[in-house]
């Protein structure tokens, strides 16, 4: 049981962190005035609200 807590610590953290980027780059690409460069702000916005479904599952199954 103790390494599920040190697990959901962790998970827990990363799970602050990918949501505080993924903010910030929504933030980012909505004052992007380059059309290019606020479709790579957009796509890093996708590709950590992906990391931040898998971690949400991480500690899902740890509950199990």
């Amino acid at each position: 049981m103790p390494e599920r807590v040190i697990l959901r610590e962790h998970f827990n953290e990363m799970l602050q962190t990918v949501s505080a980027v993924a903010d910030e780059y929504d933030q980012l690409a909505s004052t992007e005035a380059e059309p290019p460069r606020r479709e790579q702000l957009r796509r890093l916005t996708r590709d950590k609200s992906r990391h931040l479904e898998l971690t949400e599952r991480l500690l899902e199954i740890l509950d199990e």
